[in-house]
């Protein structure tokens, strides 16, 4: 991950737009005429990655939602945000 310092901090790339599929409901990633379909899991990370908050914000904020152990937790976000980054999807402020 491209991450650098604990308080980098993580958005979509400027040419990546999170929005929901107006056919099929879900939230997807529109990139370089391609489109990623999210689950649900997926979007709530996603939408927090909007370049404002640090990996251990989102994963707070995150946990004060769900009642998932923290590491648990931390290790599944990361792991995602990881994916997404790899995809080049991701950038980091």
């Amino acid at each position: 991950m491209n991450s650098g310092a604990p308080n980098n901090r993580p958005r979509l790339a400027r040419r990546v737009r999170l929005q929901i599929d107006a056919v099929s409901g879900n939230p997807v990633l529109l990139h370089q005429e391609a489109i990623t379909v999210l689950n649900q899991t997926g979007y709530e990370i996603v939408r927090l990655c909007d370049g404002t908050r640090t990996l251990p914000e989102i994963i707070q904020d995150l946990e004060n939602r769900y009642s998932a152990g923290k590491s648990i937790l931390s290790r599944e976000v990361l792991e995602y945000i990881e994916v997404i980054n790899q995809k080049g999807l991701m950038e980091w402020t």
